[in-house]
């Protein structure tokens, strides 16, 4: 069921996105978070999708979100009211 759900959830990431990964700031809208909570869980390790760190130093490195990540991330995540 999970893998249905997560295979859905690529697909239409694919879709809007028509690219491999996302960026903070996209990421932070898919989950509905602002991105300064999205860095702060990179930071510690927590509460966002896989990512890889492209670039160096404090002005080139960025953080980026395989879209698979995303979208396993948002299979098994619980939305809470």
């Amino acid at each position: 069921m999970a893998q249905d759900t997560q295979k859905v959830i690529l697909d239409d990431l694919k879709e809007k996105y028509k690219k491999q990964a996302l960026t903070v700031n996209e990421v932070a809208e898919e989950l509905g978070v602002s991105h300064a909570t999205i860095h702060h869980g990179v930071k510690n390790g927590t509460g966002v999708p896989a990512f890889k760190q492209v670039g160096i130093g404090l002005r080139r490195k960025k953080y980026v979100f395989p879209l698979n990540e995303v979208a396993r991330f948002l299979s098994n995540t619980q939305t809470m009211y």
